[in-house]
């Protein structure tokens, strides 16, 4: 097996705990390979079809609007609605 090396950026917290994993023994190496493989597997044996509304309703869960936010002018979800919104924003001229 040819292994390949590859680099991850971890924070100060995740750092510390990575040192304090490696000097209670841990071999961080074989700690990702599980990792990986635990999460691999758990994505393949998933049968359920993504749903893209559910998929929309998490992302804007995840990142709401900021307060404040004036509604859009359109319906987003109506394809010539948004791409005439997109058409004028692109065409506005600069003053």
């Amino acid at each position: 097996m040819k292994s390949r090396l590859i680099n991850v950026r971890l924070d100060e917290a995740r750092l510390r705990k990575a040192r304090s994993l490696r000097a209670r023994g841990v071999v961080l190496s074989d700690l990702i390979r599980e990792a990986i493989d635990a999460r691999f597997d758990a994505v393949a044996q998933s049968t359920e079809p993504r749903d893209a509304r559910q998929a929309i309703a998490a992302l804007f869960k995840r990142f709401p609007d900021p307060a404040g936010l004036e509604p859009r002018r359109y319906d987003v979800a109506d394809a010539r609605a948004a791409r005439a919104a997109i058409r004028r924003k692109l065409t506005r001229r600069r003053s």
